[in-house]
């Protein structure tokens, strides 16, 4: 069974979902899986050939070589985004009707659409709420699985499985697999103190760590909040854009937060030296990532969170506990209640037999939550389809 995966994404990119199609295409490949990647010529290295646009991606996401890359379209990936247009079309003609693939994989929507109204065999991955944010899109998918076109959907959640499942999708063929860490990018495996060096950072004073996207749907601003209410603590939020650093610091300013340190976005493999860095890593605690953006669920960041073996502090929400148990290898707190969370971060500081039991038991929840494991998963599903 020979598998497409189309993707119309700007490579290698700083976006999370970049990360999280290069590390799966690259497990599915190690597990067995034939699997190639269908990318549109990146405008950046549009002659590039596919052993060079591999070359680039495989360093840039620390994945080993062997991710059966092919370019297709006549538009390249640029930031005017016509190629997200553009190249499910081209993708799809060259993957059914030149190349003859068994199946097309996918997380992008548009390309979707178009597999459902041709009428084409094909799969769909996503961590989103769609049967509640895009209810018209999920009934479309639903007439595709009934007449057996649509193969199946891969859900990071089991939230996000529950709203598929509410719009009506078919129960049977939704596939929960979590995300995972790849260990690889966790090396090299750092004391607190070791970390710290590295980076130049104070080895008596406490941090709190973040790390990843700071758009304004991300709400880092509460992390702000918090830091306002516990001077002492010291908030290291790595990943920034220069538009973030500059809101950022603006909202630091206005709350007169002198505690709140921003920094850039970093390469895969050098985040880990943060995260070990930190006394403890947070996940900001607000409802609208989830709840009104829509745009965080389950997210990405916390698997290597995870695996840093550091106290997490997370939102106490429905995705949140699927892997999180609070006061058992995560603190969970209520949304949206920065004095309340600071006062649950100060107890967590004053507690070190507490911390280091959520520090220890969130490196075991962790051992289970790899790229291989996942891989394995999907391709014992894909067997049953």
């Amino acid at each position: 069974m020979t598998i497409a995966y189309i993707s119309s994404e700007r490579y290698p990119h700083h976006n999370t979902n970049t990360q999280q199609i290069i590390k799966n295409v690259s497990s599915l490949r190690a597990a067995g899986v034939n699997i190639d990647l269908i990318l549109p010529r990146q405008a950046r290295m549009y002659f590039a050939s596919n052993a060079g646009l591999e070359a680039a991606i495989c360093k840039y996401y620390n994945v080993p070589p062997g991710l059966g890359i092919r370019q297709t379209g006549l538009f390249p990936a640029t930031r005017l985004q016509l190629d997200k247009y553009f190249h499910p079309i081209f993708a799809i003609f060259y993957c059914r009707f030149i190349k003859g693939y068994d199946i097309i994989y996918t997380r992008n929507i548009f390309t979707a659409i178009l597999l459902a109204l041709f009428g084409l065999r094909f799969m769909f991955e996503t961590y989103q709420r769609l049967g509640d944010t895009k209810p018209r899109f999920i009934k479309l998918l639903t007439k595709q699985a009934k007449k057996g076109r649509m193969l199946g959907m891969v859900l990071h959640s089991n939230v996000a499985a529950e709203s598929m499942r509410g719009a009506g999708f078919p129960s049977e063929k939704l596939l929960v697999l979590h995300n995972g860490v790849d260990n690889s990018d966790m090396l090299p495996v750092l004391t607190k103190n070791e970390a710290r060096r590295k980076l130049k950072l104070d080895l008596n004073a406490r941090y709190v760590v973040y790390t990843g996207n700071m758009q304004k749907n991300k709400c880092v601003e509460v992390v702000v909040d918090i830091a306002a209410f516990t001077p002492e603590i010291n908030y290291l939020l790595v990943g920034a854009k220069p538009d973030d650093i500059i809101r950022l610091n603006a909202y630091c300013e206005a709350k007169n937060v002198k505690n709140v340190m921003l920094m850039e976005r970093k390469p895969v493999n050098e985040v880990s030296q943060y995260l070990y860095a930190a006394d403890a890593l947070i996940i900001p605690p607000a409802a609208a990532p989830m709840q009104s953006f829509g745009k965080t669920v389950l997210p990405f960041k916390l698997f290597p969170y995870l695996a840093a073996g550091r106290p997490i502090i997370a939102p106490d929400q429905a995705d949140m506990r699927e892997l999180l148990r609070s006061n058992e290898n995560g603190l969970l707190v209520p949304p949206d209640a920065a004095e309340q969370n600071a006062a649950a971060i100060r107890a967590l500081f004053s507690d070190e037999n507490r911390m280091e039991k959520l520090a220890a038991n969130a490196t075991e929840t962790s051992r289970s939550l790899n790229w291989e494991a996942r891989a394995q998963r999907f391709k014992s599903w894909l067997n049953t389809i």
